[in-house]
């Protein structure tokens, strides 16, 4: 069984490495006293209401982009290679370089498209790796076409079609002429074929069904072209929870196996948040009625009060907008982040905690949904979505597999 701390140890920076005259290493350091705590179990069970939407030959793909969107990418990776899922999705090569020694039987399949100028090795690891890589254009397959002539290994490839997203898709006129380029060459293999949606998490689904109009109807077209062992697939997590008609062969899950959805409440589907983030009081005092707290003097103590300090601020994910506005979870109490939010420290009041003790664990992120300091209360106060506040979690946090999801 793979050792998780051993992984993580190898991407650390050996302390003689900072010594003068030393090299200094390329992977980042991890804060042992921050920690995500992840719970496997919440992503079974948001894995398994997710494929109750689907029939039961659809193919499911769990996306672990963005350090699984902050819960820790090596750990989930290493969680649900055991699991009944067939691909991994990431964002970009070099994401699916650092996981590939973890995956087991399952997939890697790279959304960002290949382009001009990545390097050569690069490309041809991918096809000796044996990844699921997009194209988006005939420039890029030529390039990517000209970079394996010689190489002994195929390069399996997804076409993307922007069908409506804008983004990073071939033109819905363009697709035949990739398709069929890819299909003639001795490099490639077409692999799969799948477009994204725009707005598919809006209430009103008339662009989106669209969308999978558009799809059917290039899909038709581009049929003399696929092959049995072609994945055809589209819905990204709120499509497979409200449009089967978008499932195809295979769904791509991101946001919703950690416990999230944009979608209007209430959810159709039971999802449990998968992370909870926690910091220790690291200095405690008692400042005077009247005194101020950080920088600017925005917040004066109305009261004596009994202030804390956490070290995480906004180099940590927590932004500055929460100064004076966002609250934190001692045990089962709730209190107010006061003064401006710094770059590696927030103040918090403490007045009414009772035995609070220096060193004790403050929740910043729960996992409780209705939470004050829940992703979902913490996205409404700064007008963003859930994905913003997990991705803001930084990679050097440490993570901590619990087996319970308190």
């Amino acid at each position: 069984m793979l050792d998780i701390e051993a992984e993580r140890k190898k991407q650390l920076v050996p302390y003689s490495n900072l010594l003068p005259g030393k090299k200094m290493g390329e992977k980042s350091f991890e804060r042992k006293d921050l920690c995500v705590y992840l719970y496997p179990e919440a992503i079974s069970h948001n894995i398994q209401q997710l494929k109750n939407c689907c029939k039961e030959n659809v193919k499911f793909c769990a996306v672990v982009k963005a350090n699984a969107y902050g819960h820790g990418i090596l750990e989930v990776v290493h969680f649900l290679r055991d699991s009944d899922i067939d691909f991994f999705a990431v964002a970009s090569i070099y994401e699916a370089f650092h996981i590939a020694a973890l995956v087991q039987r399952q997939r890697i399949l790279v959304l960002e498209p290949l382009y001009p100028g990545l390097p050569d090795d690069d490309i041809k690891q991918c096809a000796e790796f044996d990844f699921h890589c997009t194209l988006s254009s005939i420039k890029a397959a030529k390039y990517v076409n000209s970079i394996l002539k010689k190489s002994p290994a195929k390069l399996k490839v997804h076409v993307n079609i922007d069908t409506g997203m804008g983004r990073c898709g071939v033109a819905v006129e363009d697709a035949e002429k990739l398709v069929k380029y890819i299909c003639s060459s001795k490099s490639m293999v077409l692999a799969g074929i799948y477009t994204h949606f725009a707005n598919a998490d809006e209430k009103d689904l008339t662009f989106a069904k669209e969308q999978v109009r558009c799809f059917k109807t290039l899909i038709s077209k581009l049929r003399q072209y696929i092959t049995d062992s072609v994945i055809i697939h589209a819905a990204n997590s709120p499509a497979t929870i409200r449009m089967p008609e978008a499932h195809f062969d295979m769904v791509r899950c991101g946001i919703s196996i950690y416990g999230y959805s944009t979608i209007e409440k209430p959810l159709p589907v039971d999802l449990k948040p998968a992370l909870k983030l926690e910091a220790p009081i690291v200095h405690m005092t008692t400042i005077a009625k009247g005194r101020t707290v950080s920088y600017g003097r925005k917040f004066t103590a109305h009261r004596k009060t009994r202030i804390a300090v956490l070290p995480v601020g906004y180099s940590g994910g927590f932004w500055r907008f929460f100064s004076n506005r966002s609250k934190v979870r001692i045990d089962e109490s709730i209190v107010d982040v006061i003064g401006v939010v710094t770059m590696n420290q927030i103040v918090i009041d403490v007045t009414d905690v009772p035995d609070v003790q220096l060193g004790q664990p403050v929740t910043i992120i729960d996992n409780q949904l209705e939470s004050p300091c829940g992703v979902y209360s913490l996205a409404l106060l700064s007008g963003t979505i859930c994905y913003e506040i997990l991705t803001s979690i930084p990679t050097w946090v440490k993570v901590v597999v619990s087996d319970n999801n308190l």
